[in-house]
């Protein structure tokens, strides 16, 4: 997107969406800056804190990079720097890019962060917000989904996998529904666009075992193996049809 633009000062560096932020600073990807300006308006937690602000009336996420297992509590968000373009956060900006430019249903990228100190850095990503959308793990918790809904998750994974875009992390918990019944696809750190088609089915698998696995757990969960059939015939349904066909949208 020819409004992207990028910035350096001091130790940081960053990549922008102009037309959402153009005054972006470090302070930016600061949380004492949001929350000084009582901009805050909520938080969730997993491996880290998200937090959701506003900016110019504009509802952001601020998303700090943290690794996880064994390593995550060595280093916790430290990150060996090996150049801009390997960078985390880059990475990812660069690939939300694209995958929004294609109309694919994925959050809008607005920046990008780096932070060196010496051979590390730390990062974090600030993206728009999907409007009124919970993800599908809470709302399995609550009620279930209806076949036609389950096929539109199975369509909106096959619509990625036709973009040859492999999602590193495909569980529940990163895909998510708006009030319009429209599923999305988030959290594409270490994804990338991948040649082939041997590892979809793999990718399936792992979703599957994500929902098996907050089944056992979680009660009530309003998740069937049935439903997951639903998922594949949506699925295959838009392999086989129009790759742009709108009932995945």
């Amino acid at each position: 997107m020819s409004s992207v633009k990028q910035g350096h000062q001091g130790a940081h560096s960053w990549l922008v969406d102009a037309e959402v932020i153009p005054d972006l600073a470090p302070q930016h990807f600061d949380i004492r800056f949001w929350q000084s300006a009582n901009l805050i308006t909520g938080h969730s937690t997993g491996r880290g804190t998200t937090y959701f602000v506003h900016h110019n009336h504009t509802p952001l996420v601020l998303r700090h990079y943290r690794r996880g297992g064994l390593i995550g509590k060595l280093l916790s968000d430290q990150y060996l720097f090996t150049g801009l373009s390997r960078c985390r956060s880059f990475q990812e900006f660069h690939l939300l890019n694209w995958m929004h430019a294609q109309g694919l249903p994925v959050p809008r990228p607005v920046a990008a962060h780096v932070h060196r100190s010496g051979p590390i850095y730390r990062a974090d990503l600030i993206l728009q917000q999907i409007n009124k959308a919970n993800d599908l793990h809470h709302i399995l918790c609550a009620s279930p989904l209806e076949a036609s809904q389950w096929q539109n998750v199975g369509k909106t994974i096959a619509r990625m996998h036709q973009a040859q875009i492999y999602h590193h992390d495909l569980n529940i918990h990163n895909l998510m529904q708006d009030e319009e019944g429209k599923i999305w696809l988030i959290d594409f750190d270490r994804c990338y666009k991948r040649h082939g088609t041997d590892w979809q089915p793999q990718n399936l698998a792992r979703l599957k075992r994500s929902l098996e696995k907050e089944s056992a757990r979680t009660s009530p969960y309003y998740y069937q193996p049935d439903d997951f059939t639903c998922l594949l015939q949506g699925y295959h349904q838009q392999l086989n049809g129009n790759p742009h066909d709108k009932a995945a949208n």
